[in-house]
């Protein structure tokens, strides 16, 4: 991985190296092996190194192609043996990501996205014609953002690249900051700057005759597993888990792997290391766990479990508590939202373990959550297509002690409902629309009104391919906003620090599959992950196999925003003192949650998410230490 940036000016006038070297000081801290800058009449671009594969550690960026087409690439492609099979001309086997990308587009054209499989963010520009393409991987782990004026198009990983190094206006975009302290981020293509965008995840976005365009590229169709057996669900499964992972730790060092002692994170470390023994992952990956003991959220019992089983010791990560000056240093450094006390707790510990050695290659057990946990979506399919039995059948397992015509009356009715009454279609298709979440009541409501949240919460980009209520459905994991704030936050606080983050439950082949995955087979009984737990019998021990709790990291995150409210009371947050919050209703939330913690964090959580208190003072941080307000 790495990072990367350019420009083009439209109007022909040729880039500037200081204003390149610009850029480069504007650049948050990403790739640990160097920057080079490179530039040719109009055209100009930037390669922040950071070498994690054996293919890239001689590249040479930017790639040129025959036909004069330029490429800047940051990124992994996981299906190189397929994309070699593309190919109509001869290649070097050792060949970079980014020049087998650079060759599939000469000789595809811009279809050519829809054959690669791995993480990526692709800037091609054909100089002659003055046209310019990038591209994002359908999740969107690697960011790219782009502005342009009317004569200078430019593109870079981080916003700040932008801001800062192309001295833009710094017009603060009030809408997404009105999603962001709702909770509810489902802007695909903005940023809290006016004048950046970024490219949504599975898109392109164009420049061309000097207009740019949006294209959707990503979007289906999805085979689909209707009707098929568990069995051969498992076995699909194991086989594309198995490549996803080979395809994870293809790396010039040591791997490591989280393991939390959840399902997700020891079925990585398990089943990577029964690749190891049976020779198809050429060394032992390594782990790294945290532990509180005495604290609610210890998973000692089950990471020490997948040790035990496995015969391997993990490194045991500290906790790193948030501190306000670290977070103003990030904040003003990188652009980005602070990185949340939850999230640093264990993750700047476990980058200071593998800094230590030069491990660069970090696993998580991201996705399974979102892949494997299943929901209800399928009925509606099931009952259009009068597969009335396979429905009832999971239904009853649903209400196992109801009489049978209860159980077959339930069944049908929740199958019904999003075909019959919009408000249930809503829910499917935007989560975050659902009415039975909480109300957005520490929003000052005429603020709402002005920026038309309401509005903005409707609005999604056109994606064909897409077939069924599951289908649609399941495609909100890739159009989930939030990632924008908050896991790419933490992905750029590691590779800050020189590590890559990978997440083989996110392996764009095994996401194709879960997309037409039968829903019967995910969840039954209420038991979720049922797929998971099935393709893992003899991988994983079975206390964790079976297991079905789930800890919260949330006492961290408590105490930090009490030593914030010390610094800076509520009446004195900016958006608060904007006028967008109410901050009595966020002292409040903030109150109930420590009443909680210091009755011992075991009885009901307060009946409001903790979220808001965090949205507040990161917003704080980010408006003061980002914007200079």
């Amino acid at each position: 991985m790495s990072a990367i940036a350019g420009l083009l000016h439209t109007d022909g006038r040729p880039v500037s190296p200081d204003l390149l070297d610009r850029m480069i000081a504007a650049a948050p801290p990403r790739g640990s092996d160097g920057a080079v800058k490179w530039y040719s009449g109009p055209l100009g671009g930037i390669r922040f190194a950071h070498v994690t594969t054996a293919e890239a550690a001689g590249e040479t960026q930017p790639f040129i192609g025959p036909s004069g087409a330029v490429a800047f690439f940051d990124g992994r492609m996981d299906d190189r043996a397929e994309l070699f099979a593309l190919l109509k001309r001869e290649m070097p086997a050792d060949a970079p990501d980014g020049l087998l990308a650079l060759a599939l587009y000469e000789q595809l054209g811009r279809d050519f996205v829809r054959h690669l499989a791995g993480d990526y963010a692709i800037a091609i520009c054909e100089p002659g014609a003055r046209r310019l393409s990038l591209f994002t991987s359908p999740l969107g782990w690697r960011p790219l953002h782009w502005t342009f004026d009317g004569k200078t198009f430019a593109f870079a990983t981080d916003a700040r690249t932008l801001v800062v190094g192309l001295d833009l206006p710094r017009r603060l975009n009030e809408g997404a900051f009105a999603e962001y302290l709702a909770g509810r981020f489902t802007t695909e293509a903005e940023t809290f700057w006016q004048d950046v965008q970024r490219v949504p995840q599975g898109c392109a976005v164009f420049l061309e005759n000097g207009e740019t365009r949006l294209w959707p590229w990503h979007g289906g169709p999805f085979e689909d597993w209707q009707g098929r057996s568990l069995d051969e669900h498992v076995e699909e499964f194991r086989h594309l888990f198995d490549q996803a992972l080979v395809s994870a730790t293809r790396s010039n060092g040591q791997v490591t792997s989280q393991l939390s002692g959840g399902l997700d994170s020891s079925s990585i470390v398990c089943r990577a290391t029964q690749l190891h023994r049976e020779g198809r992952i050429d060394r032992q990956i390594r782990f790294i766990t945290a532990r509180f003991p005495g604290q609610p959220h210890d998973e000692t019992p089950w990471s020490s479990a997948v040790e035990a089983h496995l015969g391997l010791d993990a490194q045991v990560a500290t906790s790193v508590p948030f501190t306000l000056e670290s977070a103003k240093a990030w904040v003003a450094g990188t652009h980005h939202l602070p990185v949340r006390p939850n999230a640093l707790d264990t993750m700047a510990s476990t980058v200071a373990l593998m800094q230590a050695d030069g491990r660069r290659v970090l696993l998580t057990g991201e996705g399974g959550d979102d892949w494997m946990n299943g929901s209800g979506a399928h009925w509606p399919d099931l009952l259009l297509r009068g597969r009335w039995g396979p429905l009832i059948k999971h239904g009853r397992s649903f209400w196992p002690n109801a009489s049978w015509p209860a159980a077959v009356a339930r069944t049908f009715a929740n199958a019904a409902r999003p075909v019959l009454l919009p408000r249930y279609r809503e829910i499917m298709f935007r989560p975050h629309l659902d009415w039975r979440l909480p109300p957005t009541d520490w929003l000052r409501s005429d603020w709402m009104r002005k920026v038309g949240l309401g509005e903005r919460w409707q609005q999604q980009l056109p994606r064909e391919g897409l077939k069924g209520f599951a289908q649609r459905s399941r495609y909100s994991v890739f159009n989930f906003g939030n990632r924008h704030l908050t896991s790419e936050t933490t992905l750029g606080y590691a590779e800050g620090h020189g590590i890559e983050v990978r997440h083989p439950f996110h392996d764009a082949r095994l996401v194709r599959f879960m997309m037409g995955a039968s829903g019967v087979h995910l969840i039954s009984s209420g038991l979720r992950k049922r797929l998971l737990r099935e393709a893992m019998r003899g991988t994983l021990p079975e206390l964790v196999r079976t297991r079905t709790t789930k800890v919260m990291f949330i006492n961290h995150s408590i105490d930090a925003h009490e030593a914030m409210f010390v610094e800076r009371p509520v009446s004195e947050l900016l958006p608060v003192k904007f006028g967008w919050l109410d901050g009595d209703r966020i002292a409040e939330q903030h109150q109930a949650f420590m009443t909680w913690k210091r009755e011992g964090s075991s009885g009901p959580l307060p009946p409001w998410p903790l979220g808001p208190v965090w949205f507040a003072h990161a917003a704080d941080l980010w408006l003061r230490n980002a914007a200079g307000l």
